[in-house]
């Protein structure tokens, strides 16, 4: 009897543990920006705050490479969201580390802004324009 009751403690505990070592999976699907930004060079132009800016951008995936005075950079966006057919939310990562909350706003075919969440002297949340503190690409 004792055996008996050992081996249905054991056999118990080997299906809670098996259970519990098996959890369930979720179709995770990573949002992509649209193929007319994907499949194109970019060049960031100014906004009314900076001077001078004509960087050479291409994408790949979530990717994008900036070529800042003939120094490739490699920046990428994390956890996408769409919110709209013409405007999406994520996560830019500079290269060095540093990173910012960001709404990627489609103007055209042939232009869109990357708007950092907080931008100084702007109160509120996504605030800049292409007057201030927004980065402009253009094709």
């Amino acid at each position: 009897m004792i055996k008996e009751i050992g081996l249905g403690v054991a056999f118990a505990a080997t299906v809670t543990i098996c259970g519990l070592a098996t959890a369930p999976t979720a179709n995770a699907k990573t949002t992509y920006l649209p193929t007319s930004i994907r499949n194109h060079v970019w060049y960031q132009i100014t906004s009314g705050t900076e001077g001078g800016f004509h960087d050479k951008t291409t994408f790949k995936g979530n990717a994008m490479t900036v070529n800042i005075a003939g120094t490739n950079y490699k920046w990428h966006f994390t956890g996408l969201k769409k919110s709209s057919k013409t405007v999406y939310y994520g996560r830019l990562h500079y290269a060095g580390g540093k990173s910012d909350l960001v709404k990627i706003k489609i103007k055209s075919s042939k232009k869109f802004d990357i708007i950092p969440k907080h931008f100084m002297n702007l109160k509120g949340n996504y605030t800049g324009n292409e007057s201030y503190g927004a980065m402009i690409y253009t094709r």
